[in-house]
C-alpha cells in the first residue's frame, strides 16, 4: 500500500484534483485583489490609473461590483474543471471485480470488488468506506445538483435582466447563446456532461459492449432534447449543434459493430468492417463540410468586397508615397555619390 502519512496516496490524488478549483479561484481573486491595489495606490500618490477599464477606480467601490466578480469568477473556473470534478467525484465509487471464485484444487487471490483507484482495497472496506461515504456523498450531492440548481436558479431569477448592461457583463457567457426562454439551458449541458461522465467511469465494469450501448442511450436523449427544445437563439448554431450530436450518435451506434457483446455471439467480418469504417469517416467529413458552409454563410461578401477594396487602394497609395519618398531624397543623394566618385577616378 502507498500511503503518505496518515492519508493513503490514492486518496491524496482524489484530494490534489479536487482542491485545484479552489486553487485556481484562489488566484484568480488574489490577482484581482493585487491589481485593485494598486490601481488605487496609482491613484491616491499620483492622480492616474492604470489603463486597464475593469480596473478603474471609477468602478470599483460599490459592494455589489466585489460580489459580482467573485460571482463570476466562481461560475467560470466552476465550468472550467466541471468534468474533472464530477469525474473524480464518481472515481470514488468506482470498483471492478478482479477474480471470480473457483474450484478446488484452484484459490482465487483476490475475491470480490476492489476500488478501480486502488486494486489492493477491497470497495466499501477500509478506508475506502470512510472517504466514499464521508466525503464522496457529500461532495456528489453537493456538486451535482447544487451547481446545476445554481445555474438554473440565477438565470431563471434574473430572466428579466437578461438584456441588462451589468448582468451581462458578469453572467452573459451563460445566457448569451440561448433564446430567452431557454436561458436556463447551461444547467442541462451540466446535467448531459455528468451523464457522459458517469458512463466513461462506471462503464468500466460493465465491459466495453454495455458502455456503448449506454452512451448511445446518453447521446441519442442529448439528440431528443436538442430536437424538441431548439435552445439556441441563432439557426445557425442550432443547427451545427444538432449535427454535432446526430454525428456523434451514428459514430459511436456504428462502433458497436466491432464489439462483440456479452455473449460472444456477435462479430463483424472484414469486410463489414471496412463499410461501417468507410461510412464513419464519410459522415464526419460530411458534418465538418456542413460546418464551413455554415461559416462561408454567415459572411457578408459585399461587405468582405468593400474591405478587400479599400485594403488594395491604402497599400496602392502607401506604395506610391513611398516610391515618391524614395525618389524625392534618396536618389539625389545616389546620383551626388556617383558624381563625387567620377570626379575623383578622373583625377
Amino acid at each position: 500500500d502507498k500511503q503518505h502519512g496518515p492519508v493513503h496516496y490514492a486518496v491524496a490524488k482524489v484530494l490534489f484534483y479536487l482542491c485545484m478549483p479552489l486553487a485556481m479561484l484562489s488566484v484568480l481573486l488574489t490577482t484581482e485583489v493585487v491589481v485593485r491595489q494598486a490601481s488605487r495606490c496609482c491613484s491616491s500618490r499620483s492622480g492616474t490609473t492604470l489603463n486597464i477599464p475593469m480596473y478603474r477606480t471609477s468602478s470599483l467601490v460599490t459592494p455589489a461590483s466585489y460580489v459580482d466578480r467573485l460571482g463570476s469568477a466562481t461560475v467560470v473556473v466552476l465550468f472550467f474543471f466541471f468534468p474533472s470534478i464530477v469525474r473524480t467525484l464518481f472515481s470514488l465509487f468506482a470498483c471492478v471485480p478482479v477474480d471470480s471464485p473457483v474450484k478446488a484444487p484452484y484459490e482465487a487471490a483476490a475475491v470480490g470488488w476492489f476500488w478501480l483507484q486502488d486494486l489492493n482495497q477491497k470497495c466499501f472496506a477500509g478506508f475506502h468506506k470512510t472517504w466514499a461515504l464521508g466525503l464522496g456523498v457529500p461532495l456528489l450531492v453537493l456538486v451535482c445538483l447544487l451547481i446545476p440548481g445554481s445555474i438554473l436558479w440565477l438565470t431563471l431569477r434574473n430572466r428579466s435582466r437578461l438584456a441588462d448592461p451589468q448582468f451581462v457583463k458578469h453572467y452573459g457567457f451563460l445566457v448569451r447563446a440561448y433564446k430567452p426562454s431557454c436561458c436556463f439551458f447551461e444547467a442541462v449541458v451540466l446535467v448531459q456532461t455528468m451523464l457522459l461522465v458517469a458512463v466513461s467511469v462506471f462503464g468500466l465494469t460493465l465491459g466495453a459492449y454495455r458502455q456503448g450501448l449506454l452512451l448511445n442511450g446518453v447521446l441519442g436523449l442529448m439528440v431528443l432534447v436538442q430536437f424538441l427544445v431548439r435552445p439556441h437563439a441563432k439557426k445557425p448554431a442550432a443547427k451545427v449543434v444538432l449535427h454535432n450530436y446526430i454525428c456523434l450518435f451514428l459514430t459511436s451506434y456504428t462502433a458497436l459493430s466491432f464489439l462483440r457483446s456479452q455473449t460472444g455471439t456477435f462479430s463483424t467480418d472484414n469486410t463489414v468492417a471496412a463499410y461501417m469504417g468507410a461510412f464513419v469517416l464519410v459522415l464526419n467529413v460530411a458534418f465538418v463540410i456542413s460546418v464551413l458552409w455554415q461559416l462561408v454563410g454567415l459572411i457578408n461578401w459585399g461587405d468582405m468586397r468593400a474591405r478587400v477594396q479599400v485594403l488594395c487602394t491604402w497599400v496602392g497609395e502607401t506604395g506610391k508615397n513611398v516610391g515618391k519618398s524614395v525618389s524625392g531624397s534618396v536618389l539625389p543623394k545616389l546620383s551626388g555619390v556617383v558624381q563625387m566618385s567620377g570626379m575623383a577616378n578622373r583625377e
